[in-house]
């Protein structure tokens, strides 16, 4: 299963979508993760999941209303901690990606466009070590017909849905179904397998009630391994320590059988 650090992995100490956290979350072992691109003022791509400063960083009010310098000068947050590291751009997280052989999900928000930030890919020659996340049938048949080399994942419901995204235009060679991250569908899963079409899941959302917080509340996550048993092969968390070592066990018990 790959797994992929829902807003590159944050801990404690490692603020969501900042360069560090993302280096911290490859260090430890994973080697996809996704990210939020807003568009500044001056029409600039930073990382960025909010609409507005506030919650993730010492700015205030709105990212469109701030240039990228004046943006780049905060600092960002860690829940209550306030850390030395600062607001990074696109590009200079594609150029990372590129460097160290990472793959970026990349999350438009509403402040940005596709066709700015398919733009900073091919600055980059990022275009192996990105996915472009799509909500709509529309935004994914754009999307494609804008870049039709890069992968995107589209959200799809139904066997369907597949068919209509084909019919217009996407290419099932670079296309990851998005199934969601509510409750686990294997029927799905498999009856997109049957079409090679692969399936992404997300055990993240809100601390209350993401799957990440249910699967751990005993200290126990099997039902990780319960995904991976039901044919899943994307996996999206918030919590990407723990799940890749328990993802890691049985193949560390194996090697120590000698299998």
């Amino acid at each position: 299963m790959l797994l992929i650090g829902h807003r590159g992995g944050p801990t404690r100490d490692y603020p969501e979508n900042a360069l560090e956290t993302l280096q911290r979350t490859f260090n430890a072992g994973t080697r996809a993760m996704e990210i939020d691109i807003a568009e500044t003022k001056d029409s600039q791509l930073v990382l960025m999941h909010d609409d507005d400063l506030d919650r993730t960083s010492t700015g205030t009010g709105l990212v469109a209303d701030h240039t990228l310098a004046e943006i780049q000068q905060l600092n960002l947050e860690a829940g209550s901690k306030t850390m030395d590291f600062h607001p990074p751009t696109l590009q200079a997280a594609l150029d990372w990606a590129v460097k160290t052989g990472a793959i970026l999900e990349l999350d438009k928000k509403r402040s940005a466009a596709f066709q700015p930030i398919i733009a900073a890919v091919r600055a980059a020659k990022a275009e192996n070590n990105v996915l472009m996340i799509t909500y709509t049938d529309d935004q994914a048949i754009a999307v494609h017909k804008l870049a039709p080399d890069i992968v995107i994942t589209a959200t799809i419901d139904d066997v369907a849905q597949l068919d209509r995204l084909l019919a217009g235009g996407v290419r099932s060679e670079t296309l990851l179904a998005w199934t969601g991250n509510i409750e686990p569908r294997p029927d799905l899963w498999k009856a997109l397998a049957s079409r090679e079409i692969e399936s992404v899941f997300g055990t993240n959302g809100s601390k209350a009630g993401s799957l990440d917080t249910r699967y751990w509340e005993d200290d126990d996550g099997s039902e990780f391994s319960d995904l991976v048993a039901d044919g899943l092969p994307i996996l999206v968390t918030g919590l990407t320590d723990k799940t890749s070592r328990q993802l890691a066990a049985p193949r560390q018990k194996s090697s120590a059988c000698g299998i």
